[in-house]
């Protein structure tokens, strides 16, 4: 699968597992949309799961990106999970008023299968 600049991404049957590795690049969130919307289709993924555990600091910029992607993976038929948001992060986003409603979450890649109950 596709590495891109601190992503990395890999499939294990219809899910895909994207890695963030570092903090986020918005000219990486740029080129990893395309990318990932391309694959989704060609590879029939059901399921993408973000885990953000390895981001230090998240802006809302950064932040607004995320979830447009997350809005572009639900419109190709696929589900998104987010997972690993640090204390510091979530307390930032609820400082900030970030729209945090619509995001499926889970604590941990332990915890998918519990998020994916709540989405059916």
């Amino acid at each position: 699968m596709a590495e891109h600049n601190g992503v990395s991404m890999s499939q294990m049957n219809d899910r895909l597992f994207v890695i963030f590795q570092g903090d986020v690049v918005p000219e990486t969130l740029s080129v990893l949309s395309t990318d990932l919307l391309e694959y989704i289709q060609t590879h029939r993924i059901t399921l993408v799961i973000f885990d953000l555990s390895a981001i230090a600091v998240l802006d809302l910029t950064e932040f607004n990106a995320l979830q447009s992607i997350a809005c572009m993976i639900k419109l190709m038929g696929s589900e998104i999970i987010f997972t690993g948001f640090n204390p510091g992060i979530v307390a930032y986003l609820i400082s900030v008023d970030a729209d945090i409603l619509d995001i499926n979450i889970a604590s941990g890649l332990d915890d998918i299968d519990r998020a994916l109950k709540h989405l059916k």
